[in-house]
């Protein structure tokens, strides 16, 4: 893939050594401000030297020089043979006239003597210059000339300057080694920040910054080559069973695998990523046709269909795939993501483990699906949601045992809204939660007005969501909703369909006996529909079965159905279970429901479902 990014070595080297070079002449630039600074304290201490030797010798030589002594003062002048900086020293009388001097060979002219007070002194490149009276008994009598020499002070300068500038050579090299260092730190942490910028740490792929940047390129390369590139959004339909039951190391696990088993399938310039938790995407170039699309997806929804061993345990997870195209359905890349998505939903509500092509009729029911979940946030606030009943009958005795609480939404805007379109809606946004509670307190309450002046007490059945089931504390949640209503526990009955008990059996065992040690009962909803295993069957605290309704429509006519029913009822009824049909709609149903032994018959042979205030003549009327 062409990759359009600015590579920055170049600029961050040059950076590097203007930084290096901008050290360098700052070290220089002291350096040298340290040599005028150390001239300037070698010369002044040489002229305090030399000022008190001269001192010295004016206090020594004055006898000598009152007397014009000339070998006693020489022997004097001699002593200062001894400094290594001496050119020569001169005694003058106070006539101008030498008197002893030092060496015997200097010759250097003397400057013109003057009578002064104060010692005189003169720098020269290479020579220290003074003048001194010398005085007896506070007369001038005559004058001192001294010369020294620098060559000592600039052999000390330029030991000085060398070992200056040594150290700095030497701070330079640790300095720039130093930063190289910290250079190469720097570019470490960088492609360590980049590596976690773009790429997913459980699956090593592409995560979602690294999809958008590779899909804005995919998308110029489409348009500057005319050719299209499809996009396909994956979202795995059961991943979070194995993060319940194993935990989420093993669901790292499974995400790694199903990660090899997806790029295994695409070709060698297709891009896969992962955009977060349990939803990957993938590029796929030069896609021409919708069938090949649907060919791709059809391979990817055969390939993950498989099961994944983790451990001792096999399992099945599958996706549901949302395709779009560029240019055909978007003309960018955030379009493009937006209908891929959009696409991808409606595989899910088209029953999962399939895959649908984007059409932009989906996007008239995405707008429909918002607008209803936008009146579902206040529908409970505006009263807009209530309770139906319908009767369940013992087929024995033909009466009333209990009612199943049926949830209806009367929308201020949307009208009579079906449960099979707002139940959905309700558990992707978490609203079911709070519905769920209400109609658990509904139905309590309902019930307990009903059954106050009956000697045989009725009960009521409410289905439970399966993002209720997942709450850890829905068992103390319902024993909180039953000490509000007052109300026994053994008059509810949760109905909890087979698939959404079977999807993760482990966790819900727990919540199950809660309940049931309550007192609270427990219904499989739909039995026979789903892929129940015997072997947890019996391991469920459940009171009642529920045969599905699909059986039961042609029940008096397919003998199929009528062995399913009988087995199922015989099933039931060897775990001591309560057999209840669904959908009972004709005497015929009724009598081959009997005459099989089902305990309990629900259906609109008895009674479509009835509003709330509707039931206490209904039961007037049915005793």
């Amino acid at each position: 893939m062409k990759n359009k990014a600015k590579n920055p070595p170049e600029i961050t080297h040059k950076l590097a050594f203007a930084s290096t070079l901008s050290a360098g002449v700052a070290l220089l630039l002291t350096i040298a401000l340290l040599i005028v600074i150390e001239f300037f304290a070698l010369r002044n201490a040489l002229l305090e030297d030399s000022r008190i030797e001269v001192s010295i010798l004016a206090d020594n030589v004055s006898a000598a020089l009152m007397f014009q002594d000339g070998a006693a003062a020489n022997e004097i002048l001699r002593s200062l043979n001894v400094s290594p900086d001496l050119v020569g020293i001169v005694l003058l009388d106070d006539q101008r006239v030498t008197l002893a001097k030092q060496p015997d060979g200097f010759t250097r002219q003397i400057p013109e003597v003057k009578r002064f007070a104060q010692t005189d002194y003169h720098f020269s490149l290479t020579r220290l210059e003074i003048l001194s009276p010398v005085s007896y008994k506070n007369n001038q009598v005559g004058t001192l000339y001294l010369v020294k020499s620098l060559k000592t002070l600039f052999k000390r300068l330029g030991i000085y300057a060398l070992a200056a500038i040594a150290a700095a050579i030497i701070a330079l090299f640790v300095a720039v080694r130093l930063l190289a260092r910290a250079r190469q730190s720097v570019q470490l942490a960088e492609q360590n920040l980049h590596h976690l910028a773009h790429i997913d740490p459980v699956t090593g792929l592409a995560n979602r910054h690294a999809f958008n940047e590779r899909l804005g390129f995919a998308i110029e390369e489409s348009q500057q080559f005319s050719e299209p590139l499809a996009m396909l959004l994956f979202d795995l339909d059961n991943f979070k069973q194995v993060n319940d039951t194993l935990g989420h190391q093993a669901g790292d696990e499974l995400l790694r695998m199903l990660a090899q088993r997806i790029a295994k399938a695409l070709r060698r310039d297709d891009t896969i990523a992962r955009l977060g938790g349990d939803e990957f995407a993938v590029i796929l170039k030069k896609i021409t046709t919708s069938d090949e699309a649907g060919q791709i997806c059809d391979k990817m929804v055969a390939t993950l269909a498989k099961p994944f061993q983790i451990g001792s345990y096999d399992f099945f997870v599958t996706a549901s795939i949302g395709a779009a195209f560029y240019p055909k359905d978007a003309g960018d890349g955030t379009t493009l993501i937006r209908n891929a998505d959009t696409a991808m939903y409606q595989a899910k509500v088209s029953g999962k483990n399939t895959f649908r092509l984007f059409l932009p009729v989906m996007n008239a029911k995405i707008k429909q699906r918002h607008s209803l979940e936008t009146s579902l946030h206040t529908a409970l606030e505006k009263g807009e949601l209530s309770l139906h009943y319908q009767p369940q009958f013992d087929f024995k005795h033909g009466s009333i045992v209990g009612f199943e609480g049926l949830l209806r939404w009367n929308s201020s805007i949307h009208g009579h809204v079906s449960p099979d379109n707002f139940i959905p809606i309700a558990e992707d946004t978490g609203l079911i939660v709070e519905i769920g509670d209400w109609v658990i307190k509904q139905a309590l309450s309902d019930i307990q007005k009903w059954n106050q002046l009956r000697p045989v007490k009725l009960q009521v059945a409410v289905n439970l969501s399966a993002r209720q089931l997942r709450d850890k504390d829905i068992a103390v949640r319902v024993a909180e909703l039953l000490a509000e209503a007052a109300v026994p526990a053994e008059w509810l009955e949760i109905e909890l369909t087979e698939s959404m008990v079977m999807e993760n059996v482990h966790a819900h065992i727990d919540t199950f006996q809660r309940l049931k040690i309550q007192g609270v009962k427990l219904a499989i909803d739909d039995f026979g529909t789903g892929y129940s295993s015997m072997s947890y069957l019996k391991r469920l605290p459940i009171t009642s079965l529920k045969i599905d309704r699909s059986f039961v429509r042609d029940l008096a006519t397919d003998k199929n159905d009528l062995a399913i029913s009988a087995a199922i009822i015989a099933l039931g009824h060897s775990l001591g279970l309560t057999v209840i049909a669904e959908g009972v709609e004709t005497e015929d149903q009724a009598n081959a429901l009997f005459a099989l032994g089902c305990d309990v018959g629900q259906g609109y042979l008895y009674s479509r479902p009835i509003p709330a205030e509707a039931v206490p003549q209904f039961l007037a009327n049915y005793g």
